[in-house]
């Protein structure tokens, strides 16, 4: 499989890498951090930038995620288009502004009534919610689990912010009391959907991690060539550097499993739990070592609350702790390794010729 980007896919990644550059400068991003914790004026830019176009396939949304993370893209950009997007297009239906999705299957019940359906329930954890035109979710119905979309202002509908490691994804709390709903999905279309969505968020999942562990390295590297002691960088010491190489090759690993993940995932989907699962677990370790190494290298600034870099840290390990609400990575892994069609495989490739 040859997954080497093309020239528009380099060329769409770079002019990403420029508009968030531009965008976003860490002044910025820590004013956003620091404050409300998302930019809400700047969807309408970002449809203009393309970033939303219908045909974008998932190895170019791979690499919007991947810029995103680098950039902390304070945009609830991922958890539209990793979550909700695939509702709304299998139902046909246009995405109506930012969007987000929940679990609320065991929550939420759904009420249809003469002038249409109603939500009552609580879900404890939703992501951006305060951020977003509508939250599709997932209730319960004499049918089964159907989704629905409900407006974060509408009536019978609350939201109670909590504080989290990243505050530029705050979650919140939902609750739901006779909330107007508008049906998405019926429940024969919502298995085979949910099931798409949670292959699709893990693969973007893993490629905004490499984002992540790219710019953190970038921070480290940076820094190393600069700062001095004994009269050289020191960068130019072994226990530095060979931590910083370490880091390089993790991140680069993590991102040739990040986009094969997305190519299997496009091309055979029945195939892809392995590469999704190399990619989960490379990109958060690359993530999270790539932040706590930046941090070794930096010494005291690393940890200190002006120096951006716990901002990335603080979003590794967002991205570790959703990661962990999917399949154990390392399971599938073995699983897969485990089969007897594995062990023939690696017994016929041991063979001697």
């Amino acid at each position: 499989m040859d997954f080497t980007l093309n020239q528009d896919q380099r060329e769409l990644k770079a002019a990403a890498r420029h508009y968030l550059s531009q965008s976003y400068p860490l002044t910025l991003i820590a004013e956003l951090s620091d404050g409300v914790g998302a930019d809400g004026q700047a969807w309408p830019e970002l449809l203009r930038q393309g970033w939303l176009d219908p045909e974008l396939e998932l190895l170019e949304l791979a690499l919007l995620a991947e810029e995103g993370g680098r950039a902390l893209h304070p945009v609830p950009w991922w958890v539209t288009v990793a979550l909700a997007l695939p509702v709304y297009q299998a139902a046909g239906l246009p995405l109506p502004g930012p969007a987000t999705l929940a679990d609320g299957s065991t929550g939420c019940q759904a009420r249809q009534q003469a002038t249409g359906w109603s939500l009552t329930g609580q879900v404890p954890s939703v992501s951006q919610a305060g951020s977003v035109t509508e939250i599709v979710l997932a209730a319960s119905t004499p049918a089964g689990t159907a989704l629905f979309a409900v407006e974060p202002d509408g009536a019978g509908v609350s939201l109670t912010e909590r504080a989290g490691v990243d505050p530029l994804r705050i979650t919140a709390g939902l609750r739901l009391v006779g909330a107007p709903a508008r049906l998405l999905l019926d429940a024969p279309a919502t298995g085979p959907v949910l099931a798409a969505i949670e292959r699709r968020w893990q693969v973007l999942l893993a490629c905004e991690a490499v984002g992540v562990a790219d710019r953190v390295l970038e921070l480290a590297v940076d820094y190393a060539k600069t700062r001095t002691q004994f009269g050289r960088p020191i960068g130019s010491f072994q226990a530095v550097a060979h931590q910083l190489a370490d880091s390089y090759a993790a991140v680069e690993l993590a991102r040739s499993l990040a986009y094969r993940a997305a190519c299997v995932l496009a091309d055979e989907p029945d195939q892809a739990a392995e590469a999704i699962a190399c990619a989960v677990h490379a990109g958060i370790r690359a993530a999270v070592s790539g932040c706590e190494v930046a941090m070794q290298v930096t010494g005291g600034l690393g940890v200190t609350w002006e120096y951006p870099l716990h901002r990335w840290y603080r979003r590794a390990l967002s991205l570790q702790a959703r990661a962990a609400a999917g399949p154990d990575p390392l399971e599938v892994i073995a699983g897969e390794l485990f089969t007897p069609a594995a062990a023939d495989r690696i017994e016929g490739a041991l063979a001697p010729a």
